[in-house]
């Protein structure tokens, strides 16, 4: 085993369980459920889970490494020993072979399900607000200092700053931000403000990134230029809400460029623009090159969470729930995040979804 071949082998064994379940209708891993619960309705298919995962990880390995590390723990000798071979990269088995004999050792070991992947959307607090006017206002370049410490608990002021950085824009659709035709600018959180109080959600990102992402680099950018664009309000809620584009970021030429990317072509905005593998020219603004671009990181990261989330199915669920809030009349902002509804409350409702 090599170490690039190392997700090569819980990937096989994941497409032998899927087969599986398409021909019997069985569950090897059972359900990936949500963390702090007992139980729940809000279910996923575990394998299909951790398949999407696998797939669209920035660091493949590291979540190959963390099944196989679940996988050994599962109670059969047969199955730790296999599982340990191909964690060490010492196995001399090739991949399909490996997987078959798995997946028979764990179901002539198994009782119950055998893996519990959890999975939850941060909640918490979105980031502070101080204006709702629909422009902001001009800001001199003088200013970027003091914008950068008025930005860790000013939502205006962060927009303000990317403004500076970028132009009076949409990236995305051209729309001018400013009258006497215009839209309003909304600042999108890459990485969402919300997750700042929730510590299982840090690991997590760790984990899933291969830490090129640390807890600290993540806390210090959750307000920050470097995880923020303005964009008009349909393209701000396709990538906010729906998980619908990301951005790539790619190393060329002595810089880095950032691309969109589409992820979910039913839920695209008539406005934007841009065409998938366009480039968005951050930086355009007057004060381009003294204010940080976006971090490519959390750019890449971002993008794939969104691959994971629709891979699995997430996000289709996402989209139900929040269809069935706007079918209500619903006349306060609710959504995964939001300050209103408690994460909890927002579960349940789920739930209610799937029964």
């Amino acid at each position: 085993v090599t170490e690039s071949e190392v997700p090569s082998y819980p990937l096989a064994l994941l497409n032998l369980m899927e087969e599986r379940y398409v021909s019997s209708g069985e569950l090897s891993l059972g359900i990936a459920t949500r963390c702090g619960v007992e139980s729940s309705m809000f279910n996923l298919p575990a394998d299909r889970l951790l398949k999407a995962l696998l797939t669209h990880s920035p660091s493949p390995k590291t979540i190959a490494k963390e099944f196989l590390r679940e996988l050994g723990k599962c109670g059969s000798p047969l199955v730790e020993t296999l599982a340990e071979d191909v964690y060490s990269e010492v196995s001399t088995l090739a991949v399909d072979d490996w997987a078959a004999i798995v997946l028979q050792g764990l179901e002539e070991h198994a009782g119950e399900s055998l893996l519990d992947s959890s999975v939850r959307n941060p909640g918490g607090p979105k980031t502070p607000q101080d204006t709702v006017h629909p422009t902001p206002n001009h800001r001199r370049i003088e200013e970027v200092g003091e914008l950068l410490v008025q930005a860790k608990r000013s939502q205006s002021a962060l927009r303000d700053l990317v403004m500076l950085r970028d132009g009076d824009y949409c990236l995305l659709t051209g729309l001018c931000f400013f009258p006497p035709t215009f839209v309003p600018a909304r600042c999108a959180h890459i990485i969402p403000f919300s997750i700042h109080s929730k510590t299982q959600t840090f690991p997590a990102i760790e984990t899933f990134s291969g830490f090129a992402l640390d807890a600290e680099t993540i806390q210090n950018h959750l307000n920050h230029p470097r995880s923020a664009l303005n964009l008009e309000s349909n393209a701000h809620d396709i990538m906010d809400k729906h998980t619908g584009w990301g951005i790539e970021a790619i190393y060329s030429d002595d810089q880095w460029k950032y691309y969109y990317r589409i992820v979910r072509r039913d839920r695209l905005s008539a406005t934007t623009r841009l065409k998938d593998g366009d480039e968005i020219h951050f930086g355009a603004g007057i004060g381009g090159r003294q204010i940080a671009l976006p971090n490519p990181r959390i750019c890449n990261i971002h993008l794939a969470v969104c691959r994971v989330s629709y891979a699995c199915g997430a996000s289709e669920v996402f989209d139900q729930f929040l269809d069935d809030e706007d079918d209500e009349g619903c006349q306060v902002p609710v959504y995964f995040g939001g300050p209103f509804v408690s994460d909890n409350v927002l579960m349940r409702k789920l739930e209610t979804l799937l029964v």
